[in-house]
């Protein structure tokens, strides 16, 4: 009887046992399947878009050079002379900077000119009593014919029998020799065209040179441009006179400039364009690496993220806990971030990028 208590007891245990187990197992499945539900939403960084307004700048780099720089290449055969041409020799406008010799020239244009001027006297005086209504002009022009002065220009002459009558005198031929000889001798005298100094002189004074020959350069020293590389997109942003900050090494501070022309022909090799920037200060040298930044402006309702959220012109948003792309307008690039249109205040966008997301993928974020 005993025994078959122990026997009701040991089955009844053993039903409770199995229900306890089947409870557990059932228990354990549950968790598994909410666990599997919370991992399946991928927890990302995020953050909401407050648009503003951002500078807008193109950055820019390379060699200042002289906006007014000529090669001295001469236009004679002689001996030159310059005890001051040398590099780095300062003159101004008008300044001879060198000559080759032109002694016999000088004897030959003033012997022309003295024939000239005999003839001219000859001719007013005539001109006095035959045409009285050019006396005036001419008797200037007889004036103003000098031994250290230029040629004065030949006046109109509207009369044809004036003009007959000089013809005839062989005025305009003794006028022109003259001329002729004059223009040689100029080729024989550097004159500086403005303000500048000398660089790269590659010969001494009372050295023979030959006609051609490339002696030296001239340029402007307080004028200075240099031309720089930049995107199509980045030229497009760009307009004449926009103002420049320009910074070297060299040192502190920036310094001043302003876009002074854009070409905008592709370079066939690095599909760029180029901008010349334009600039003058003490600071600033001839030969100088500069780097810096064009200013374009303020633009509005944009918001600057990391580039590498941007794939193909679309960014992720967040909606309802899900990717989704949307495409936006790069407005600029930098090395790090970018400048976009197209997103909306408050949007909720990746702040991370996040391996083997796509278009509809679930996730979840902290608030």
């Amino acid at each position: 009887m005993q025994e078959n208590k122990r026997k009701i007891i040991r089955g009844l245990l053993i039903i409770f046992a199995s229900f306890l187990f089947v409870k557990l197992i059932m228990s354990f499945k549950k968790d598994t399947s909410i666990n599997e539900l919370s991992e399946s939403k991928r927890l990302i960084s995020s953050e909401i878009v407050k648009l503003e307004s951002n500078m807008i700048s193109v950055p820019v780099y390379g060699k200042l050079s002289s906006v007014k720089e000529i090669n001295i290449v001469t236009e004679a055969n002689g001996i030159f002379y310059g005890k001051k041409f040398k590099s780095g020799m300062k003159f101004s406008k008008g300044d001879t900077l060198g000559y080759i010799k032109y002694d016999e020239l000088q004897s030959n244009l003033n012997s022309q000119k003295s024939n000239l001027l005999n003839q001219a006297s000859k001719i007013v005086s005539e001109i006095k009593f035959d045409y009285p209504e050019s006396y005036n002009i001419w008797y200037n022009f007889m004036n103003n014919i000098n031994f250290n002065k230029p040629l004065p220009k030949l006046p109109e002459i509207e009369n044809k029998k004036l003009k007959n009558y000089l013809s005839g005198k062989n005025f305009f031929n003794s006028y022109f020799n003259a001329k002729s000889t004059e223009d040689r001798l100029n080729k024989h005298l550097i004159i500086a065209d403005f303000d500048g100094s000398l660089s790269d002189v590659s010969i001494k004074s009372g050295t023979a040179v030959l006609f051609g020959q490339t002696i030296g350069k001239y340029h402007n020293p307080k004028k200075l441009e240099f031309e720089s590389n930049t995107t199509i997109k980045n030229t497009l942003l760009l307009k004449k006179n926009m103002q420049a900050q320009i910074k070297s090494d060299e040192f502190d501070g920036v310094r001043n400039g302003y876009v002074s022309r854009i070409n905008k022909t592709l370079n066939p090799s690095s599909q760029n364009m180029s901008v010349f920037i334009e600039t003058s200060d003490d600071d600033l040298y001839n030969g100088m690496y500069v780097f810096g930044e064009i200013i374009v402006g303020e633009i509005e309702n944009t918001f600057q993220l990391k580039r590498n959220l941007i794939d193909n012109n679309k960014v992720f948003t967040i909606v309802d806990n899900k990717l989704v792309s949307k495409e936006i307008e790069v407005v600029q690039i930098f090395e790090e971030n970018a400048i976009v249109k197209g997103l909306k205040n408050n949007d909720r966008i990746l702040s991370e990028p996040i391996k083997g997301s796509f278009n509809g993928m679930q996730v979840r974020f902290n608030k």
